[in-house]
């Protein structure tokens, strides 16, 4: 059986061209061929869904997925009575075979090497990663990047040269930290693939790019993590190469991130500082924010046995560095949270966050044609400041080997406001989101029950808006589990400066079955009422499912047969 199998995996595989991590030296060992998946189908019914739409709605999904030594083929599939779907993965190849040390990466993979280098960008071709040694890594890969596209007008799609790279990466481990260095290369080919792209601003590009990164312990409390990046980009290769430093289309750039921590035993410290020169680009990340620099600094502690904890973290970042753009913003994040656990039964948490953003824009032509001074005081100034702040509170009441008893309280303020040239607009804009609960649990009875109110207030310069209402919701199950049955019922209310706007009432039944750990039946009811400016309308729900799933081998399953 498992030789029909095997040869059944390997002619599929093989002729679809899709495989991933495959483990060579697992093979011959029993338990490495496996296949599981599972069916499902959804029929549904809605009442007063549109006087047009059709109230019946079928819904069959299907997933497999075979493993053949850590080989993976995942199929799915979607039907219903609108349309049909049907995924699989073949349209790319990717195999990645292991033996011992020794990873290789054929077909469709993605790797990374540097943040500021090679970082994730899917490729096709070949990559291998190495671990002879305990102390040394090694990793490679050459493949293309992007494919030649002509492009569509019509569709709004730019056409692309066809792009390829190359990096290398080595890395040291010792006792108190690591030390690697990474080089990647990467080129377009300049044949055009359509005639007019040099009119749309499209150049063939070559970037080579040096990244290194350290990861030093330097006592047992202080450690420093540095990373740093330098690539040399031509925006049009037909004028100069990454490597010719004084060619006319090629510039420099650099880039560097340093974390520095110290512990103790009852804490934390830590500072970051980041710095993207304007104008950094790696054609190894899909997207890279530059022209800016970020300082951090952390703060955590942990006092009287863990049962109070503390964390803070602020940041200004900062842009326009070479005064080229035509907009500075200088971005300020504060954020502080506290946890409190008097008791194993007793906790509260506390959070705040500020968030604070000035943008100034001006143009330089705007500064180079004022006669005076008055005639900037156009100038666009923008003020946004976020607050949030949340309490949250759990209160085991008792918990026994017979009941359980815990109470909740949530809540949350949201408060926003903006200026622009120094005049208030949407002030006092604030969101309050509150909510409480009940729980309760008969452990022999597998019955639990739940009561919650829910609030929300909206305040804006104009207007007040404001949700609430309770949940109550019951569970039992039976028979060992088998049988689980569920009710719910929620009402919530609308209002507008005080005055009701609306309401909506739903109440939810349902009932599921598990058969064998591998067939699930399943119904639910749901009935809503709304009423809305002076409406009324209901409407009813009506859903049955069943489910399978399978595996194979089982845990039943007798290789020797």
């Amino acid at each position: 059986m498992r030789k029909i199998i095997f040869s059944v995996l390997f002619m599929f595989v093989f002729y679809n061209t899709y495989v991933s991590g495959q483990q060579l030296d697992k093979i011959g060992q029993e338990g490495e061929i496996k296949v599981d998946g599972g069916i499902s189908v959804d029929q549904v019914y809605r009442e007063n869904t549109s006087h047009y739409g059709n109230p019946w709605s079928t819904v069959a999904t299907g997933r497999l997925n075979a493993s053949l030594y850590g080989l993976s083929i995942p199929m799915s599939f979607t039907w219903s009575n609108e349309q049909w779907t049907y995924t699989q993965p073949f349209n790319q190849f990717s195999l990645s075979p292991s033996y011992k040390w020794v990873t290789m990466h054929l077909g469709w993979s993605s790797m990374s090497f540097s943040p500021y280098g090679l970082s994730g960008h899917s490729f096709a071709g070949v990559g291998i990663e190495a671990a002879p040694a305990d102390k040394f890594t090694f990793s490679a890969m050459y493949g293309r990047l992007q494919k030649e596209l002509p492009g569509d007008t019509v569709r709004g799609y730019d056409p692309a040269y066809r792009r390829t790279g190359t990096g290398i990466k080595g890395a040291y481990n010792f006792d108190r930290g690591e030390v690697s260095m990474s080089f990647f290369y990467a080129a377009d080919d300049t044949h055009k693939p359509v005639e007019y792209i040099d009119s749309l601003g499209i150049t063939p590009k070559e970037n080579l790019v040096f990244s290194t990164h350290v990861n030093y312990r330097i006592t047992d409390n202080l450690s420093v993590i540095a990373d740093v990046g330098i690539s040399n980009l031509s925006n049009d290769r037909r004028y100069s190469g990454a490597t010719d430093f004084d060619g006319a289309a090629t510039s420099r750039y650099h880039a560097a991130k340093t974390s520095l921590s110290y512990s103790t035993s009852i804490g934390s410290i830590g500072g970051t500082v980041e710095y993207v020169e304007p104008g950094y680009e790696s054609l190894g990340s899909y997207y890279m924010v530059n022209d800016f620099v970020h300082y951090t600094l952390d703060v955590a502690t942990s006092l009287f046995q863990g049962r109070v904890t503390a964390a803070a973290n602020g940041g200004i970042r900062q842009n326009n560095l070479d005064d080229q753009s035509d907009s500075d913003t200088r971005d300020v994040v504060t954020n502080i949270s506290i946890g409190f656990s008097p008791s194993e039964r007793l906790m509260f948490n506390l959070m705040y966050s500020n968030y604070s953003s000035y943008t100034h824009i001006q143009t330089l032509f705007d500064e180079v044609e004022a006669q005076t001074e008055y005639e900037l005081m156009d100038t666009l100034r923008f003020t946004q400041i976020s607050e949030n702040a949340g309490l949250s509170a759990n209160w085991r009441l008792s918990d026994s080997e017979s009941d359980t008893h815990a109470l909740m309280f949530n809540l949350a303020l949201q408060k926003a406001s903006q200026s622009q040239s120094d005049v208030p607009e949407n002030t006092n804009t604030t969101f309050v989101s509150a909510s409480s609960g009940y729980q309760w649990s008969a452990k022999p009875q597998n019955l639990s029950l739940g009561l919650n109110t829910n609030y929300s207030r909206n305040k804006s310069s104009d207007q007040i808006n404001e949700m609430m209402g309770p949940v109550l919701s019951i569970r039992k199950s039976f028979f060992e589990k088998i049988l689980q049955s569920s009710l719910s019922a929620a009402w919530n209310g609308t209002y507008v400066d005080g005055e009701s706007s609306g309401s909506v009432f739903t109440t939810r039944l349902s009932q599921s079955c598990t058969l064998k750990k591998k067939h699930r039946f399943s119904l639910s009811g749901t009935y809503n009422n709304r009423k809305i400016d002076g409406s009324n309308k209901q409407y009813y729900t009506i859903s049955f499912r069943y489910s399978y799933n399978f595996s194979w081998p089982g845990k039943d399953t007798n290789y020797g047969q």
